[in-house]
């Protein structure tokens, strides 16, 4: 076969994934905010179609409870491919917000399972832990844990992330969080624990 008959077959074929491949994944800045895919704050994963909102844009994802968040970044609701399920408010830095369920949180019931860890651990983005609190820091306003996980924080963005009533406020989970910051220009790996080194490479891959 002729080589440009080759190339233009080759062409076609990427020009035909391309116009498939998910918004978090299309290599295109579908927001226009300066950021590709990966490098938004906004795409959690590859598989994530939204690239303008904290939602993944996949049906069936972000349709948890309050009380049972399981892994954010997998992209579907429900535990049971991965083992996660905790209440929001194990998360919440303060007092367990009357639209969060606070009659169904235990304090004690917050420490995910070790099958959680192992299965949520690889895909979460650095700067977050398992269930959607991230380090966010933008420049001239510092650094700050927020909820963005739309389950807990529906109406949080970027944009409003001073404002605590749409970007709640958060404390990460120490047993399920892979160190790094968010910054407003996109992600910046800090140093890292060796025993996270391999999640992490994993999660940025």
């Amino acid at each position: 076969m002729p080589a440009l008959i080759r190339c233009l077959i080759a062409c076609l074929l990427l020009i035909a994934a391309g116009a498939h491949a998910q918004q978090c994944a299309d290599g295109v800045d579908n927001n226009s905010n300066g950021l590709i895919d990966l490098t938004d704050w906004y795409c959690k994963s590859a598989v994530d179609n939204d690239e303008s909102s904290f939602l993944s844009g996949i049906p069936g994802d972000d349709n948890n409870g309050p009380a049972t968040l399981d892994c954010w970044f997998d992209t579907n609701s429900g535990g049971g491919d991965d083992g996660c399920s905790i209440h929001a408010c194990c998360g919440i830095d303060g007092a367990c917000p009357a639209d969060l369920a606070p009659a169904q949180f235990n304090p004690a019931q917050c420490a995910p399972s070790a099958q959680c860890v192992d299965n949520c651990l690889p895909q979460t983005k650095p700067g977050c832990d398992c269930f959607g609190c991230c380090e966010i820091c933008k420049p001239g306003t510092g650094c700050v844990d927020v909820f963005v996980n739309p389950v807990v924080s529906p109406a949080c963005s970027v944009d409003v992330l001073e404002d605590t009533g749409k970007c709640r406020r958060c404390v990460q989970n120490a047993a399920c969080t892979v160190v790094a910051r968010i910054f407003a220009d996109g992600f910046e790996a800090a140093p890292v624990q060796p025993s996270l080194r391999q999640a992490l490479d994993a999660a940025v891959r």
